[in-house]
């Protein structure tokens, strides 16, 4: 294989199996989802053993400080945010919704089409 296709990537974090870019780095899916949570948060963290601690895919939760500032280490970048991402277009077509379509929804679905139709 000279294009490298079947080669396996790893996590720049923690060395799990990498499954692409998240937050401008290669990652696991471990490592991103912790990420997005842990910058959505914003808690302090702070290492116990002075930032000292191994992060790899057996001892990656034992200290999040460490975790995150390998993170940021391995290129992750804060300003990444979902809120940037725009709906497809069938959501925005759908418009505010109301509350007696709910309504309506609400009692279709609890009495079903054949008793609607008989109070009609």
């Amino acid at each position: 294989m000279a294009s490298g296709e079947g080669e396996r990537r790893n996590c720049a974090v923690c060395g799990d199996r990498a499954t692409g870019y998240h937050f401008h780095a290669l990652t696991c899916e471990g490592c991103k989802g912790f990420f997005r949570r842990t910058v959505t948060r914003s808690t302090g963290l702070t290492c116990p053993f002075a930032g000292r601690c191994e992060v790899n895919k057996i001892q990656r939760r034992h200290c999040p400080a460490c975790r995150l500032q390998k993170c940021l280490d391995a290129g992750m970048k804060k300003d990444t945010s979902r809120s940037s991402v725009r709906p497809p277009p069938a959501f925005a077509r759908l418009g505010p919704r109301t509350a007696s379509a709910d309504a309506l929804r609400r009692d279709q679905h609890l009495h079903g089409a054949a008793n609607h139709q008989v109070h009609q």
